[in-house]
């Protein structure tokens, strides 16, 4: 399905499409993530992130699917109950409080930036793909 987002809005949906984002422009960063937490939470090698001021993402469908998961203290990890796509990495402390941040992989619209560093960069497993930044 086509999607024609407003001007400064990037649209994210979960694998089903019944939780669907809108997050408005600008993003604060985009970032991969080695950390264990994010690669156990998604199974993965590594987690691209973008983040957005809290104000910044609104839900346009689904909101009231998302379970919540507290992966550690004042952290939550919000994910569709239907299909189980991990949606949302909230921090109510620390320098991420009052953000969103949502897996990059979730746009199906473009967004404002690409990947430019790299979080946890020594938590990263040997197999996982790495990709460096000028520094």
């Amino acid at each position: 399905m086509a999607v024609s987002p407003a001007p400064g809005t990037a649209v994210a949906r979960c694998h089903c499409g019944a939780v669907e984002a809108v997050a408005s422009f600008p993003s604060r960063f985009c970032a991969h993530c080695y950390c264990r937490s994010c690669r156990t939470s998604h199974a993965a090698g590594v987690v691209t992130w973008i983040g957005f001021k809290r104000s910044q993402v609104r839900f346009a469908k689904g909101e009231d699917l998302l379970e919540s998961y507290v992966s550690s203290p004042g952290t939550v990890r919000r994910f569709c109950r239907t299909c189980g796509t991990r949606f949302t990495f909230e921090s109510s402390h620390g320098r991420w409080a009052d953000e969103v941040h949502l897996p990059l992989a979730l746009f199906v619209t473009p967004v404002d930036r690409e990947p430019s560093g790299n979080s946890f960069p020594g938590e990263r497993p040997e197999w996982a793909p790495f990709h460096p930044f000028p520094e």
